[in-house]
This record gives structure tokens, C-alpha cells and sequence, in this order.
């Protein structure tokens, strides 16, 4: 199956702000998204997390459970279509969700305890989809490949990763 092109053209390859090569192999992805949950405790030890990067309006906090959640979500998906469920991927409005969770107001430790608590999951769900070769529908993209399933979500953690530095760095 060849590879879908919607996000190499929506954020660039590679990606225009944060960096993130397209090409990656899915594994290495996997990898550096479990590296995520010790960096940021290192990183934010010491702060309450709420700093917010320039042209941003989430904190490095709410980043954090941003991720925790869009993996664990992903991780549901992935586990679903492996085990005979609906292969189409159903969107979700992360301003929405990070509204009813209500992130701002939670705890830095919650956000750290959530990511770590994800990432395991996610990391486990990624690479046994792509040991099977699950394959998923969206709408708007057409058929995707578990390598191009594991490389969104991985994306958007890292690209997060750009965004709590930034925010600690402000």
C-alpha cells in the first residue's frame, strides 16, 4: 500500500516546526515517544508546568495530558481494529476534550503519572499493529497503513515535545 500523503502536505517533510521526518521508521518512532515520559519529568522537575510557549495557548501541563490522552486514544484504536473491531478511525476535537478534562486546572504529577501511564500502552498497541500489518480507513485519507497509524500519533507527541521545551524555555 503506498504511503498517504496528508501529512507530509498539512505539516511539511519535514515537519515545518517541529522537525519530524516522515520517513522515520515506525519502531524508531515508537522509541522516541517512549523516551517522552522521563524527559519531561526532568525537564518540568521543579515547576508547576503552567509556563506557555509564544503563540500557543495550551501549558507545557496541559501538553502533556494533550499527549497521555491522543496516545491512549490511539492505543484503543489500534487495539480495536486488531481485534476485529471498526477499522475506521473516528476524529475527535482535542480543544474540546481539553476542556471537559479540564488540564489547566490538574496537577503537573497527574500529567506525569497520565503520560507514563500512556505511552506503555501505545508504545505495546503500535507495535503489535504493526506486527500484523492492521490496516485502518479514514475519511478524508483514505486506507492507512499501520506504519502511517503509528507515525500520527508519534508526531503529534513529538511535536509536543517541541512545544513543552518551548514553553519551559519561555
Amino acid at each position: 500500500m503506498p504511503e498517504n500523503s496528508w501529512w507530509r502536505e498539512e505539516y511539511g517533510d519535514p515537519c515545518r516546526e517541529c522537525g519530524f521526518d516522515w520517513s522515520i521508521d515506525p519502531e524508531t518512532a515508537v522509541v522516541a515517544v517512549e523516551a517522552l515520559p522521563g524527559a519531561w519529568a526532568d525537564l518540568l522537575r521543579g515547576t508547576r508546568g503552567d509556563a506557555v510557549a509564544p503563540g500557543t495557548t495550551w501549558s507545557a501541563k496541559a501538553y502533556v495530558f494533550h499527549v497521555a490522552d491522543n496516545l491512549r486514544i490511539f492505543a484503543e484504536r489500534l487495539e480495536g481494529v486488531r481485534a476485529g473491531g471498526p477499522r475506521d478511525l473516528v476524529g475527535y476535537d482535542e480543544n474540546q476534550l481539553a476542556a471537559a478534562r479540564h488540564y489547566e486546572e490538574m496537577s503537573l504529577p497527574a500529567a506525569l503519572w497520565s503520560i507514563a501511564q500512556a505511552v506503555p500502552a501505545w508504545a505495546g498497541a503500535s507495535r503489535a499493529a504493526l506486527a500484523d500489518g492492521s490496516t485502518f480507513g479514514h475519511s478524508e485519507r483514505g486506507e492507512l497503513s499501520a506504519s502511517e497509524i503509528v507515525r500520527a500519533p508519534a508526531h503529534d507527541a513529538l511535536h509536543h515535545d517541541w512545544d513543552v521545551r518551548r514553553a519551559v524555555r519561555s
